[in-house]
């Protein structure tokens, strides 16, 4: 692997499963909104579960209900791939394809402002992540409001109660200060 792909950024965008037939197929999981998105894939990159990378081309995809099937060159039996199953299969994170209409990429909210509906402008995302059970973004209060909510990052749900609406173009969030108020500690 060359220096500039071990700087370059990956998404990943399917979870390889299980071998499939005997002509060295793999099925996938997508881990995106289009399921056509492995007609695209060509040049790829394989974390395997020993976190080894592993440069791919794929040669053949097909859908399988939600499933995608893939082929790689230079791998033509069910053997020769079984040490991919369980691995993440990424593309540069230059090829990512946007989000559909009126969504957000979690990652893309890192860096947002968080702002109330009176429009005081009181912190920033530090980072978006995904839990066990919900979607929460990290947030760290400005100085100034640091007595009325907290000094310490918090973690906020990614639920109604809680983003009342999300400017991308201003790349903000608007939060409902009572629901932010109550993610706080006691202890300023």
């Amino acid at each position: 692997m060359s220096e500039s792909e071990a700087q370059e950024e990956y998404i990943t965008v399917c979870q390889l499963m299980r071998t499939h037939g005997v002509k060295g197929y793999i099925k996938a999981m997508p881990l995106t909104h289009d399921l056509t998105r492995h007609e695209k894939l060509t040049d790829v990159m394989l974390k395997k579960t020993n976190s080894e990378l592993v440069k791919l081309t794929v040669e053949d995809s097909k859908l399988a209900n939600d499933l995608w099937l893939l082929k790689f060159k230079g791998y033509d039996t069910p053997e020769s791939i079984a040490h991919f199953v369980n691995g993440d299969l990424m593309v540069p994170e230059s090829e990512r394809i946007p989000a559909p209409e009126g969504e957000i990429y979690l990652d893309d909210l890192a860096g947002f402002r968080v702002k109330l509906e009176d429009g005081r402008d009181i912190g920033e995302v530090i980072e978006a992540v995904e839990l066990p059970t919900v979607y929460a973004f990290n947030i760290k209060f400005d100085l100034p409001f640091q007595k009325e909510f907290s000094s310490k990052a918090i973690f906020a749900p990614w639920v109604e109660d809680c983003v009342i609406d999300v400017d991308e173009e201003s790349k903000s969030i608007i939060c409902d200060a009572g629901y932010l108020k109550s993610m706080c500690p006691e202890e300023r």
